[in-house]
């Protein structure tokens, strides 16, 4: 049953489902999924039957992302939405366990199909950064400490990791064709071959409407620059892991940021250990969480 509540406004503050996911960081996927599911969303509809929005879902789908964050399943917080009032000090029991069991016994019996099936039924259900904190960094951690232990290969680190790169390549490719919106150049830091996490972000951008060139691990930053003053982007997104700081890359973040036209954004966990520094140079840290990284970008280049 869906949630009873009014969906009339005036047909100027209604907009396509497109524009919902822009502003809620819901894929259009996730949120038909929702409506069709739990009856989250009541969208009103166009003589062709396109579904139409307002301020009311947006604000209805932020406080579900903000039950989701806190640890609820997408049926708990429906049915909490549903009983209305504010949430209770604790959560339900997490449905995060469950999916990475099913995610790593895939993993363990190098099974494509079924590991594409739990990651497919995941994201159709959860947003990006959730899918990617709550699932796949977990994963990654357990194969990492069990090839450490002695306990399994790093075939199936490389098996999972390999999957996933696929999987998010060809997802950004089709998501990432918006006609209009910022565009952005992405790029890990000189050096920096980890993108997993980056592509995830990538991903997440473009739910919120950014158009992404995505370069690639390990560029120099004057390559990534200069791509950028050729396809008029808007700022320049760049990842580091865990490279260490020395003098050599500190020297080339600060040439390009002094350099560039645009503006250079980083994320990653560098971001957060040297965010001061960046920051004197003209980079803006963005952090680690997809949310307050994206609400950041979203800040500074509406400033601009």
């Amino acid at each position: 049953m869906a949630i009873a509540r009014k969906n009339q406004g005036a047909a100027g503050d209604r907009m396509p489902i497109r524009r919902l996911a822009e502003l809620s960081g819901v894929s259009a996927t996730t949120l038909r999924a929702w409506e069709r599911r739990y009856g989250l969303l009541r969208p009103a509809r166009t003589a062709k039957g396109h579904r139409l929005y307002n301020a009311d879902d947006v604000a209805l789908v932020r406080r579900v992302v903000d039950l989701l964050e806190a640890g609820w399943s997408v049926r708990d917080a429906a049915a909490r939405i549903r009983e209305g009032g504010p949430p209770p000090a604790t959560a339900p029991q997490e449905v995060w366990p469950g999916y990475r069991d099913r995610l790593l016994g895939a993993v363990a019996r190098f099974d494509p199909q079924r590991l594409d099936a739990v990651y497919n039924e995941a994201l159709s259900l959860y947003p990006v950064d959730r899918v990617t904190e709550d699932l796949v960094r977990p994963a990654l951690r357990t194969l990492g400490a069990h090839w450490m232990d002695g306990e399994t290969g790093i075939a199936e680190e490389h098996f999972l990791s390999a999957f996933l790169r696929n999987k998010l390549g060809a997802r950004l490719h089709h998501e990432g064709r918006h006609p209009h919106g910022p565009r952005l150049v992405a790029a890990t830091l000189p050096g920096e071959r980890h993108e997993l996490g980056f592509l995830m972000f990538c991903l997440a951008a473009v739910g919120r409407g950014y158009r992404l060139l995505y370069l690639g691990p390990d560029l120099p930053l004057a390559q990534v620059t200069a791509a950028a003053t050729r396809t008029s982007a808007a700022g320049v997104l760049l990842s580091g892991t865990c490279l260490s700081w020395e003098a050599g890359l500190a020297a080339e973040v600060a040439g390009a940021a002094a350099a560039a036209p645009v503006p250079l954004f980083l994320g990653g966990p560098l971001a957060e250990s040297r965010a001061e520094t960046l920051a004197a140079v003209g980079v803006s840290p963005l952090g680690t969480r997809f949310r307050t990284a994206l609400d950041r970008l979203d800040g500074h280049l509406a400033g601009r």
